[in-house]
């Protein structure tokens, strides 16, 4: 009955944030701005996965806690989303190459899958997980 619809992000700068998650494949579904610019809305799709991207004119910046997975875990709330991969090794390398990030480290999950963490332009948290 029910599937996930999307993931909602907001963002400090529409432009470098769809750039920066067009590198990993999403293409630009649809998108809105406000007639006073006041805010920016962009849908982007990969595969089965909509991100949906809001920019507004004023923002608050994301908390310090929240930059981290050690201290954003233990407070309540959505805490970031996962893009899979078939091969862990190999999603790294891409990483790395890109200039996504300039350090990358893999970590073994307590479920036993293998991941790491990013941050896009705002800090915002985005694991990189093996699928099964």
């Amino acid at each position: 009955m029910f599937t996930v619809n999307h993931i909602a992000i907001s963002v400090s700068d529409i432009d470098k944030s769809v750039e920066f998650y067009k590198k990993f494949g999403f293409k630009e579904l649809k998108n809105w701005n406000a007639e006073d610019n006041s805010i920016r809305i962009r849908m982007l799709k990969l595969n089965d996965v909509v991100l949906e991207i809001f920019c507004y004119k004023q923002y608050n910046k994301l908390p310090e806690e929240a930059k981290s997975v050690e201290t954003d875990l233990p407070v309540l709330g959505t805490k970031h989303f996962a893009l899979g991969v078939e091969n862990i090794i190999k999603a790294k390398e891409f990483i790395l190459n890109k200039h996504i990030c300039e350090k990358v480290e893999i970590k073994r999950g307590r479920l036993g899958k293998p991941y790491f963490f990013i941050e896009d332009i705002d800090g915002i948290l985005v694991e990189i997980i093996e699928n099964d």
